[in-house]
C-alpha cells in the first residue's frame, strides 16, 4: 500500500522535556537480541512501573547482524525478559518493522499498527511516548502511516551520534531511511546522544546485582556469556535512555536545531527542520543506582 508522504521544514513542536513529573504512557522499541544493554534497559523500566505506564514492548530488527530473523529473535528475548520479571502475561508484545526502502511507504508491522493505535488513543496534553532502543524504522513507519498523531507522539531515540559530524550509530546505519526522517517531519523529538560511558566492573556488578532476584541473576548471567561482555569496558548504553525518563535531573540537555542526514548520515546543517531535545550526558552511577533500585522492586513484587 502507498502512502502520502510529505518532507515538511515548517517549525515542529519542542517534545516537552523534562517529561511529566507523574507516570509516562511510554511504548519502548528494542532490538533486543543484538546486545545485552538492551535487557538491562528493560529490567530498569520494567522494575519502575508507577514512573512509567509501560504500554507495549516492539521487537525491533538489527540490520544485517539479525538479518531476516532479527525480529523474531528480539520478540523472543523480549518475552525472556518478562519472564525474569515476572510480568510475561502483563504486557503486549509485538513484532516491529523491517527497515524501509521507499519513503513513501511502510512494510506492514503488528507493531506500528499497534503504536498507531495507542497514540490515536494519546491527547496532546497526555502523549504517547515511544522509546526507541534500537534502530528508529518503527517511529518513521508511524509517521509516515498516520501523520495525524504527530501532536500525540514524542519520540525519545537512542541516536548516540558524532554530534556535530555526522549522524553516526548502530542504530542509524541500520536504517538511514528511518533516520533521516525523525530529522526531516515535523515531530516531536528528543535525541538520546550519548552513553557510551555507562560502564561497571563485572565483580562490582556480580556483588551488588545478581542476588536480586531472577532478573538480577539473569543480568549477570548474560553478561558472563561472553568474554567481550566481561570487559570493564563494556558499555551499557541504553540504560541511560531509561534512567533520563524515570529521573530527567541524572542528564544534561539543550536545545538544538535540527539538521538534514545526508546518505553518508553528515549532519548538514544549511537545512534547518525545527527545534529538538538533545540529551548529551548522563550520570553513570545515577543509571546503575536506578537499576539496583528497580531488581529490588520487582524482587518485592515477586
Amino acid at each position: 500500500m502507498t502512502l502520502t508522504y510529505r518532507a515538511s521544514a515548517q517549525e515542529r513542536a519542542v517534545a516537552p522535556w523534562p517529561p511529566p513529573e507523574d507516570s509516562v504512557p511510554v511504548i519502548i522499541d528494542a532490538d533486543a537480541a543484538n546486545e545485552i544493554d538492551d535487557q538491562y534497559a528493560l529490567a530498569l523500566a520494567l522494575g519502575f512501573g508507577s514512573r512509567l505506564q509501560i504500554e507495549g514492548l516492539i521487537a525491533a530488527h538489527y540490520g544485517l547482524n539479525g538479518g531476516s530473523d532479527g525480529i523474531d529473535n528480539s520478540f523472543r528475548e523480549i518475552q525472556v525478559v518478562l519472564k525474569q520479571a515476572g510480568l510475561q502475561s502483563e504486557i503486549p508484545v509485538l513484532r516491529g518493522s523491517d527497515p524501509i526502502v521507499y519513503r513513501d511507504r511502510v512494510p506492514p508491522s503488528e507493531g506500528v499498527d499497534f503504536i498507531v493505535r495507542k497514540a490515536r488513543q494519546a491527547s496532546p496534553d497526555r502523549p504517547l511516548w515511544l522509546v526507541l532502543l534500537g534502530p528508529a524504522t518503527d517511529a518513521a513507519a508511524v509517521l509516515i502511516k498516520a501523520p495525524d498523531v504527530i501532536d500525540r507522539l514524542v519520540i525519545f531515540w537512542h541516536g548516540r551520534t558524532q554530534w556535530p559530524v555526522r549522524c553516526w550509530n548502530f542504530n542509524a546505519y541500520n536504517d538511514i531511511k528511518a533516520a533521516q526522517l525523525l530529522f526531516e517531519l515535523p515531530c516531536q523529538f528528543v535525541l538520546f546522544d550519548t552513553g557510551t560511558y555507562l560502564r561497571i566492573h563485572p565483580d562490582e556488578f556480580e556483588r551488588r546485582f545478581s542476588h536480586l532476584g531472577p532478573m538480577g541473576n539473569y543480568l549477570h548471567k548474560i553478561r558472563s556469556s561472553r568474554s567481550g561482555y566481561l570487559s570493564p569496558r563494556k558499555g551499557f548504553f541504553d540504560l541511560g535512555d531509561i534512567a533520563a525518563l524515570i529521573d530527567p535531573d541524572s542528564v544534561r540537555w539543550e536545545h538544538v536545531r535540527a539538521p538534514a542526514v545526508g546518505h553518508d548520515l553528515h549532519y548538514d546543517f544549511s537545512r534547518d527542520y525545527g527545534e529538538i531535545v538533545r540529551i548529551y550526558h548522563v550520570e553513570t552511577d545515577r543509571a546503575f543506582d536506578l537499576l539496583e533500585k528497580a531488581l529490588v522492586n520487582l524482587l518485592k513484587e515477586n
